[in-house]
């Protein structure tokens, strides 16, 4: 049995560097949730390493957009801004973005294939986005999530917001979770564990300054910050 996260070993190395580059700009947006983002909000904040979107390896004036496809090597580390959504995808880790088919710049769905992923999504008027992973299919409107592949099933911490969760091994298996800060985080599993597929997990390989650094990538801020 291995619950552990490969993103464990390197996070202590990895803080010093990651809390310099984590400081995205955030450009001065006019109220009104149909005003379009600052054009600097949209695109890449940081890359580190090998990135490779569509299979061409980017660099920090590539813009990746809905419909793509985002690998990253061992040495690669990317976040972007799409719309009213940003993303901090880790090393080696496989993402595919859909669309949303009534404006590109909105993100439908998300289908993290290995790896991990922290994403943050502005609210929707009509339908939300969903993120579907090798256990787990998660519906999500206007909140923070981080999750993460592992060898017994998929990490997920809904970090604030409400998310319904549906195990893919039996999509009757249902969970919906709110919290306000990273409350409730789960281990949803490739086979049952004492006839559950859903697992308390810990809060971990995640901090909230990475949620924080994700939400001023688009203008926002994280809840838990005084206005």
């Amino acid at each position: 049995m291995n619950d552990s996260s490969p993103y464990l070993g390197n996070r202590l190395a990895r803080r010093g560097t990651d809390r310099r580059g984590f400081l995205c700009g955030a450009g001065a947006l006019a109220a009104g949730l149909l005003l379009p983002l600052p054009a600097r909000a949209e695109g890449i904040h940081q890359l580190r390493g090998d990135v490779r979107v569509n299979g061409q390896r980017i660099d920090n004036s590539a813009k990746i957009k809905a419909g793509d496809h985002v690998v990253t090597t061992a040495t690669g580390f990317v976040v972007f801004a799409i719309g009213r959504d940003a993303f901090m995808l880790r090393e080696r880790s496989e993402l595919r973005l859909d669309a949303n088919a009534g404006n590109p710049l909105l993100i439908d769905g998300l289908r993290l294939l290995t790896g991990a992923l922290g994403a943050v999504f502005g609210k929707r008027a009509i339908g939300g986005a969903r993120i579907i992973a090798p256990t787990v299919t998660a519906g999500i409107r206007g909140t923070g999530v981080y999750l993460e592949t592992r060898g017994e099933g998929t990490y997920f911490c809904t970090c604030y917001g409400t998310v319904a969760l549906a195990a893919n091994a039996n999509e009757r298996d249902r969970e919906t979770v709110t919290t306000t800060r990273h409350n409730n985080p789960r281990l949803i599993l490739n086979t049952p564990r004492d006839g559950q597929l859903f697992v308390p997990a810990a809060f971990e390989t995640h901090t909230d300054a990475e949620m924080d650094m994700l939400e001023k990538c688009v203008d926002r801020r994280a809840p838990w910050i005084a206005k």
